[in-house]
């Protein structure tokens, strides 16, 4: 038998008493319990509540509307649903909570027909919030019961299943296109409550069936409807008692032998160690952290000694569905059997310019690199062509090449003539920019920065650099390396609908093959006809059929969206607990969602690198690969942020201690990082 069990309760913390709020004259509770008998695959329902006095009223509307109510321990969820369960006698449960009256019957029997295909012990169909549904079989449930001992996991009933490796789970994603969606849809709140009635108003005299497919298409007629209750954190009370637990993910038992040995025999061979700064030594606490990666899978990878990691600097950025994705791989592997270097133009070269200028508002002409200072470098040239100037104006990172590292402190080698063209001027700070306008007039070939970094622009700022280039006769060039297929499929520009005239975009590009383009309006890219950008590998198939399948793949998926709504639920927890650790003002994650940092300061409010260290330190032994920030992917799942917030929990608690004891230094198990740019 299947049977679904309601969780429900009066003493919900934001808002009391929610379960039997009216809506369109019948309590919440009842219609979820009316929308759940409309489940071809349910045959019984119970309502799982607590045996407080004040559940009673759960209680008699249950016998009310002949609904079966059990009645349990008001703290531990976990038992009161075993129970619940052994009393209805189901082989299979499906999970809902009384929190969610828009719950679909459609969404509820696709749930258990695929579980049921596929004979799993665990499955959720996560999105969107409001019509999630976990459906798991009678014997994880009591395993659950038997294994589970963190108060979280007893409290929120399945999060062991999802989180101990222990079973065999799937995420169903939903059938529907819902990246319009920008709310959620159960009532946790007053203005979650406005939401539904809402929708109920608009519907249900005419529908009492409605499901998902009429909700969407209320919600694209009149969107204004999902900014009631816009931006409300859907996790809170989770993360608050992961915050509370007692119980701490242990540091797993890694051996590192073969990375040292590596490293060592680097030492001689390599400079630094590595190829790219900030993969190197100087960037993880050596002694405690992998020194060299072997492979990956979706967000995992593992060390050479065999240890796994949840992976987060997602090779600094480049890879975005994730490792060894599968539809990019065969593709890249069917185009091997081809061949990958030839003397003339290859078609693909084609199909992916009329791809990038399809999906980038500035784009209308393509051309090709192997990596982002490549194409920066490159989009420099064009413009300095263009103009007949020298200088240019730079905001943010930009590679490594002599015209903008000069004007950093890793400026060696660069002729200090060279690094005299190159200006910078601070991020949001339009003043800045139009001072150097005007003490270098008719001398600026084009500005080049990062649209967004980690700040969001002020209102304004993108649009009034936008113009002042245009008063100035300076092209505008959009360093899109980094937000390029993350922030949006069509980058920042199209996020923050600013276009610029030449874009540089690269990394996620090709989910991590190397491959970078300049695109631009065709006024400008013409110039590529006579400035030199001319490579052996810029038009190479691997990287040119990677890109291809990365794009078509990120725009079949809807992938941007589900990376969005991951990194705002990794940020929004962390903030949360960093509230509950009592470290407001000592550490924050800013950015925006799919790409964020986790700043740190000392007991004097200093940036500081030692609590950084101490922090990463107590991530990478518990299993989390953490560099300073998060770069999401398409594979990451609810359960990898789950399972990082716990192990940031963690590292938190002794950030905390360390800070009220004041011996981070003493803490550390290794050297404290080191910047990749000094000071100077």
């Amino acid at each position: 038998m299947i049977a679904a069990v309601v969780q429900c309760r009066m003493s919900s913390k934001r808002l009391p008493g929610k379960v039997l709020e009216p809506i369109m004259g019948k309590p919440m509770l009842l219609h979820i319990v009316e929308r759940l008998r409309r489940a071809t695959t349910i045959q019984h329902i119970t309502l799982a509540t607590s045996n407080l006095p004040a559940d009673e009223p759960i209680f008699h509307l249950a016998k009310e509307h002949g609904v079966h109510c059990f009645r349990g321990n008001e703290h531990d969820v976990l038992d009161r649903y075993y129970r619940a369960v052994r009393t209805n006698g189901a082989e299979n449960v499906v999970r809902i909570t009384g929190d969610c009256p828009l719950t679909d019957p459609g969404v509820v029997d696709r749930v258990v027909n695929e579980f049921l295909r596929t004979g799993i012990d665990y499955a959720v169909h996560p999105q969107p919030e409001g019509l999630d549904v976990e459906i798991f079989t009678r014997a994880a449930l009591e395993r659950t019961w038997i294994e589970a001992i963190d108060p979280v996991d007893r409290e929120h009933v399945t999060s062991y299943m999802r989180l101990s490796g222990k079973f065999e789970t799937l995420v169903i994603e939903p059938e529907v296109e819902i990246s319009h969606v920008t709310n959620g849809w159960s009532v946790d709140t007053e203005a979650d409550l406005r939401f539904v009635r809402a929708v109920y108003e608009n519907l249900y005299q005419s529908n009492e069936n409605f499901g998902i497919r009429e909700i969407l298409q209320l919600l694209k007629e009149f969107p204004e409807l999902m900014k009631i209750n816009a931006d409300q954190n859907r996790y809170g009370g989770f993360y608050r008692s992961i915050a509370a637990s007692a119980e701490e993910p242990a540091p797993l038992q890694r051996e590192l032998t073969k990375s040292y040995q590596l490293k060592e025999a680097a030492k001689s061979l390599i400079p630094s160690c590595t190829q790219t700064f900030s993969k190197g030594p100087t960037q993880f606490i050596q002694g405690v952290a992998p020194v060299f990666l072997s492979r990956g899978h979706g967000s995992h990878v593992w060390d050479v000694d065999g240890n796994e990691y949840i992976d987060f600097p997602m090779a600094l950025g480049a890879v975005i569905l994730g490792h060894n994705y599968p539809s990019v791989s065969k593709a890249v592997q069917e185009t091997l059997t081809s061949g990958t270097s030839f003397s003339l133009p290859h078609p693909l070269e084609v199909e992916l310019a009329e791809l990038l200028c399809e999906i980038i508002p500035c784009a209308e002409m393509v051309r090709f690199g192997k990596n982002g200072s490549d194409a920066t470098t490159a989009a420099v040239r064009a413009a300095r062509a263009i103009t007949g100037r020298d200088k240019i104006v730079c905001c943010g990172y930009h590679g490594w090449h002599d015209w903008y590292i000069g004007t950093t402190t890793r400026n060696k080698g660069v002729p200090i003539q060279v690094a005299e063209l190159t200006l910078t001027f601070p991020y949001n700070n339009l003043g800045s920019l139009q001072e150097i306008f005007r003490q270098n007039p008719s001398q600026i070939a084009a500005v080049i920065l990062e649209p967004v970094g980690v700040v969001d622009p002020e209102p304004g700022f993108l649009a009034g650099v936008r113009e002042l280039t245009r008063q100035h006769g300076a092209l505008l060039i959009f360093d899109e390396i980094v937000t390029g297929f993350r922030v949006s499929l069509g980058g920042a520009q199209e996020h923050y609908g600013v276009v610029p005239d030449l874009a540089a975009v690269g990394k996620a590009l090709a989910n991590g093959f190397p491959i970078s383009a300049v695109v631009g309006k065709r006024a400008y890219m013409e110039v590529f006809d006579e400035i030199f950008f001319s490579s052996t590998f810029g038009g190479e198939t691997v990287g040119l059929t990677a890109a291809a399948a990365t794009i078509n793949e990120l725009r079949k998926k809807d992938a941007i969206r589900h990376i969005w709504r991951l990194g705002k639920k990794l940020k929004d927890g962390y903030m949360i607990l960093v509230n509950e650790h009592g470290l407001c003002g000592y550490t924050e994650c800013i950015g925006l969602p799919p790409r964020t940092i986790i700043t740190f300061k000392d007991a004097s409010g200093t940036e500081s690198l030692l609590m950084k260290t101490l922090f990463q330190q107590e991530c990478l032994k518990r299993g989390v690969l953490f560099s300073g920030g998060h770069n999401l992917c398409f594979s990451h799942s609810d359960s990898d942020i789950d399972q990082t917030l716990r192990v940031y929990s963690t590292a938190l608690r002794t950030f905390r201690a360390a800070l009220d004891a004041g011996d981070a230094d003493e803490r550390l198990e290794g050297p404290v990082l080191e910047p990749v740019f000094r000071r100077a």
